[in-house]
């Protein structure tokens, strides 16, 4: 059977190539078709004619309105195929889609490998074959919403098939880099996030580890076979409460890296502040570790209580100070609007930022996601707005509902706006020390050393910019009141000032960052020609070979250029020049943020062999700003508003980066 896999295509979205790689070795043929923004729908629609199943990777929720219109569409266009949707919004709001949603006929629960390969095989979609599936839901002859009895959670994550690399390669600062899981399911169980509120949905072990040596098997894989050298690791959770046995399982992956050859390679990881120790953390560097993004959420007691986020103050100072001293590039992002936040509990924030203003950081708000902790206790009090498309919540505070509606036209820019200042920050930042860790020389040290000036300056402006906010709305209550218009009219012009001079500085060092790193290794940068082929960095970077390797313009045992080699999307492309990872959270579904379509932070070459990415970043929810307005067939189960916006997103915290657990 041939299927068509749509998702988002960012940092390789690790879900839907892990059902690609079960369906392929189950006998089926499939097509991974990239949905990075509304405008990819024509596109969606034209590669996936003749796929007898459409799978929709719906794992960011404040993207449902496009996935919705997508299905819809795809429903339009061939009648008879069915539409299977899959992730953590799908699984979660499974009901309410069904219920409202006509074009979409199954809603695999959790993770998808194993139930996908079933819908496969069945044939026919219909409810009495449908019946026979795990951990599922879907309509049954008279309408009503069936959830079938729950799969199992998958114990040994070995057993799966390694994630389809099909594709073109990615390049970061030159680096060939790729995505990687080494355990699914999260420690932890935090109110607003719905990574724990998937993985309670099914029995079974909710956190789970791969053996070190089964990551070191595909790793060397990718470090020989397509010259990867960077390895960015989508894990919730790298390390876990316990030094001993985080030490154990570092060095045994650091010795199983050793046997199979791999030397030289960047390491990027996620953890909580809790698990940070110095001992672990000079281990991880030994072996490459870069960057990591830390789960700080928040710098006050009362913002952490009120995410239910079970960590302390002194536990998040603790682990930045490790990383600061160990002198590794750290995001972490602080959830400053929350339900119980005030004007005070803002200011603490930014006391504690300004304890650590070298990291690349954001702000943003605690959202709703569907079927959460915070979700449930909104709805208990009455607090919500919305619909289970998207919610939004009243505040405690008055006041902070004024910092809130009020600032947008002084924040928007700064934090949430899809080309934001602080996320090109996080995603700079990436670069800057993917640049440090792989090439040499004064002029990289310089390069470097320039950006991270620019990167406290920045910090410490929005530092300055948020508190001469927070006070004016602590001090003047009413919202109309003229001294409280005329100040934030101030700021916002003081805000537009700085921020064009911030914006000239980061381009100019980003295409330098760019130029240099590709030039060293033999790649011409995008429209800009080669550039000075990495004189000013002596001798060529150790990856140079690889990285020609991984974007097609090297061939094994070959000193000429081969012909390009399509992809099997169909796109032609080889590689990708990426930009920085950013671990980013949704945008809040009512700040009106423009669309994902006004922007990219991928570039493909003139002759699409390669994608330069643009950096991890772990980043705070873009808002979104009105773009559109999407309205459900009625306004859901408990009534509400309907219409929410409906725009594009980075990576929301409902599911990190695009989701490694496969589901669907």
């Amino acid at each position: 059977m041939q299927i068509s896999l749509v998702g988002p295509d960012l940092e390789e979205n690790l879900s839907i190539r892990y059902l690609s790689a079960s369906l392929t070795a189950a006998g089926h043929t499939t097509r991974i078709v990239p949905f990075d923004t509304s405008k990819d729908q024509a596109r969606v629609l034209e590669r996936s004619q003749g796929a007898e199943i459409a799978a929709l990777s719906m794992c960011y929720q404040v993207r449902a309105a496009e996935f919705l219109a997508l299905a819809k569409a795809l429903k339009q266009a061939q009648p008879s195929r069915p539409i299977v949707a899959g992730g953590h919004f799908a699984s979660c709001a499974a009901v309410e889609l069904l219920e409202h949603h006509p074009e979409i006929d199954v809603i695999v629960l959790h993770e998808g490998e194993r139930a996908i390969v079933e819908l496969a095989a069945l044939g026919a979609l219909v409810p009495e074959t449908l019946a026979r599936v795990q951990g599922i839901a879907y309509r049954d002859e008279s309408g009503r919403v069936v959830r079938t009895s729950p799969r199992e959670i998958l114990a040994d994550l070995d057993t799966l098939a390694w994630p389809d690399r099909a594709g073109p390669s990615r390049l970061l600062s030159g680096v060939p880099t790729a995505y990687m899981m080494g355990s699914r399911g999260c420690v932890s169980a935090c109110d607003y996030c719905c990574i724990t509120t998937l993985h309670r949905m099914a029995p079974g072990k909710r956190f789970r580890q791969r053996r070190p040596e089964a990551i070191a098997d595909e790793m060397a894989w990718l470090y020989h076979e397509r010259g990867v050298r960077q390895f960015v690791f989508h894990d919730d959770n790298f390390l876990v409460p316990s030094v001993p046995h985080n030490l154990e399982r570092i060095d045994a992956l650091g010795r199983a890296i050793r046997s199979r050859g791999l030397r030289h390679i960047g390491l990027v990881l996620k953890c909580r502040p809790a698990d940070v120790n110095e001992v672990v953390f000079l281990r991880l560097r030994e072996m490459g570790l870069l960057r990591v993004f830390l789960g700080i959420e928040s710098g006050t007691t009362e913002g952490l209580a009120s995410i239910g986020r079970h960590q302390t103050v002194s536990e998040e100072h603790g682990a930045l100070e490790v990383c600061e001293k160990l002198d590794i590039s750290t995001q972490y992002t602080i959830i400053i609007f929350h339900p119980e936040a005030t004007p005070e509990t803002m200011l603490s924030d930014l006391r504690f930022v300004r304890a650590h203003l070298g990291h690349p950081m954001n702000y943003c708000r605690a959202e709703i996601y569907a079927g959460t902790p915070l979700e449930k206790r909104m709805l208990a009090t009455l607090r919500t707005r919305g619909t289970y498309i998207a919610r939004t919540y009243q505040y405690t505070d008055p006041r902070t509902e004024n910092a809130w509606e009020m600032g947008k036209m002084i924040l928007s820019a700064r934090c949430w706006t899809q080309d934001n200042i602080l996320g090109q920050v996080i995603r700079l930042d990436h670069q800057a020390a993917v640049f440090r860790h792989f090439y040499d020389g004064r002029e990289v040290d310089a390069l470097v050393s320039e950006f991270l000036a620019l990167e406290h300056e920045i910090n410490a402006d929005t530092v300055q910019l948020l508190e001469d906010w927070f006070a004016i709305c602590r001090d003047i209550p009413d919202a109309q009141a003229p001294e409280l218009l005329a100040r934030r009219a101030e700021l916002a012009q003081r805000e537009r000032i700085v921020r064009e001079d911030f914006q000239n500085r980061i381009c100019r060092i980003r295409q330098e960052i760019q130029r240099r790193s590709l030039g060293a290794v033999g790649i011409p940068a995008p429209r800009e020609g080669a550039g000075d082929s990495g004189r000013s960095f002596g001798s060529r970077p150790r990856h140079a070979t690889a990285a020609l390797l991984a974007a097609g313009l090297l061939g094994c045992g070959a000193s000429d250029q081969p012909e390009p080699v399509t992809d099997a999307g169909g796109d032609g492309n080889r590689y990708v020049i990426d930009g920085g990872v950013m671990e980013a959270a949704p945008p809040p579904v009512d700040s009106g943020t423009s669309s994902r379509d006004t922007a990219s932070d991928q570039q493909t070459t003139s002759d699409a062999t390669f994608v330069i990415e643009g950096g991890v970043s772990e980043a705070a929810p873009p808002p979104w700003w009105d773009a559109a307005v999407y309205t459900p067939a009625d306004s859901g189960p408990d009534g509400g508003d309907a219409s929410v916006a409906a725009g594009d997103a980075g990576h929301p915290k409902d599911s990190g980066t695009p989701t490694d657990s496969g589901e669907g």
